[in-house]
């Protein structure tokens, strides 16, 4: 404080806050200091106790409120909210810092900086800025106040630790907070982490995400899915899931396209595709589906794509192509036509040629090489009708997620030809959702 007093706060008030997390205290202060209102959300009496969860939020408009995608500060306030939450009491403490300190104006001017080339903490310096002008007085000003002096600080950035120890607040312990990372955001993480000292990992699947709360029968396989992920030198580990009507229908005929899953069932599909690193349809699916192969209903990066079209019929304008954040990987045979393997690659998409099965399909031996030469460890196999049966009559599926709709159709079935030997799901469980049922298992036991 450069040989100032300390200043003091106090509380002026005090309001109940239900949120989506839980219900906080809402502390609203005076502030000598910077004439900012600064305030804290406080889970239970923290007042006295010793490692007390504390996440220092400085604020962030366009990621806060509006869920920008250029950074992670919007996750990081929800993430922190769920973890004080689930650790029965802490203190979220959010100070009116925008933009490192430099302001709502100059940050947005810094974007466009961004936009041009710089990275984030070059866009400050040209502005005439610090890379990082945020001061934590007032943080620690209102651990005093809350009665608090031993925490555990949800954060990745040392400067907070050092910032709040030379205030005399005792940091017992550094909680990690990775979101996560996607082609928007990582330019800008990657700069906090090289300029800044940020102490960020680069090395997880969309690990730091919870699992919303509906769907936390699912948890144990994303753990397993997720160490499947930083395990090494295994083939790829196939999860097979789609879903069907109760007579096993997928579709009314292989030319039409039929939405079967409820909103909260289609959640459970984007939350796998979250954590797999490469979701597989046949071209079939491509050409009357069109999909997105994204990730949209739930917080989470895309899933690599990978098509199985023998003869190269991927439709040039498919919608993936824009709305996914990773191009495509095809898999083709020989006979697929040269010319359309170089007008695709033309447009970055990567075209690979394996050898065709007997009855002249992709064969899926020399489909599972390519992905274990391409680093690809978890692969979600989606459809269509075709891809189902082959991959099950060759045995090649780990795991299972189907979703079973109340509905009788009539129609073009999942499974058409007989497996010999009949598979079953070991340890199969089935889970109601909104109004389908999920019913999930292992086919095959692993050492993972």
């Amino acid at each position: 404080m450069n040989g100032k007093a300390v200043p003091t706060i106090e509380t002026l008030v005090r309001t109940r806050l239900p949120t989506a997390h839980g219900e906080f205290q809402l502390h609203y202060f005076s502030n000598p200091v910077d004439d900012k209102e600064h305030v804290a959300l406080v889970k239970a009496d923290v007042a006295g106790k010793t490692n007390v969860p504390v996440r220092v939020h400085s604020e962030c408009l366009t990621g806060d409120v509006f869920g920008s995608r250029r950074c992670d500060c919007g996750k990081q306030l929800d993430l922190s909210l769920q973890l004080i939450e689930q650790a029965g009491f802490g203190i979220l403490i959010y100070l009116r810092q925008e933009g490192r300190g430099i302001g709502l104006l100059k940050k947005l001017q810094a974007y466009n900086l961004q936009d041009q080339g710089l990275d984030t903490v070059e866009a400050n310096i040209r502005l005439g800025h610090l890379p990082d002008e945020r001061d934590y007085t007032q943080a620690a000003l209102i651990l005093r106040e809350l009665g608090v002096s031993s925490i555990e600080l949800i954060t990745n950035n040392p400067d907070k630790i050092s910032g709040l120890e030379a205030m005399g607040i005792t940091v017992e312990k550094r909680v990690p907070i990775e979101s996560v990372y996607h082609h928007e955001n990582v330019g800008y993480l990657k700069s906090k982490a090289e300029k800044l000292r940020h102490l960020l990992s680069f090395d997880q699947q969309n690990t730091a995400v919870p699992v919303p709360e509906d769907l936390q029968f699912m948890q144990p396989f994303i753990d397993r899915l997720d160490k499947l992920h930083r395990s090494k030198d295994r083939p790829p580990f196939f999860t097979l899931s789609y879903a069907q009507s109760i007579d096993g229908s997928i579709s009314l005929n292989a030319e039409s396209s039929l939405p079967l899953s409820g909103s909260a069932s289609l959640k459970l599909t984007h939350l796998l595709r979250a954590h797999h690193d490469a979701l597989l349809i046949g071209i079939n699916t491509t050409l009357v589906d069109n999909p997105r192969l994204n990730v949209r209903h739930v917080e989470g990066d895309d899933p690599q794509p990978v098509i199985l079209d023998c003869l190269l019929r991927f439709p040039e304008d498919a919608k993936m192509l824009g709305a996914s954040t990773k191009l495509p990987i095809i898999v083709a045979t020989k006979q697929a036509p040269a010319d359309k393997q170089r007008r695709l690659e033309a447009k970055g998409i990567r075209v690979y040629r394996v050898e065709q099965s007997s009855d002249g399909h992709i064969d899926l031996a020399a489909l599972r090489k390519l992905l274990t030469e391409l680093g690809i460890k978890t692969v979600m196999v989606e459809g269509g009708a075709e891809v189902i049966n082959a991959f099950l009559l060759e045995d090649m599926v780990d795991y299972c997620v189907i979703t079973i709709a109340p509905k009788i159709i009539g129609g073009l079935r999942a499974v058409e030809k007989p497996c010999r030997p009949m598979l079953e799901l070991k340890d199969c469980r089935y889970h109601p959702l909104g109004g389908d049922l999920i019913l999930y298992g292992a086919l095959h036991d692993h050492d993972d």
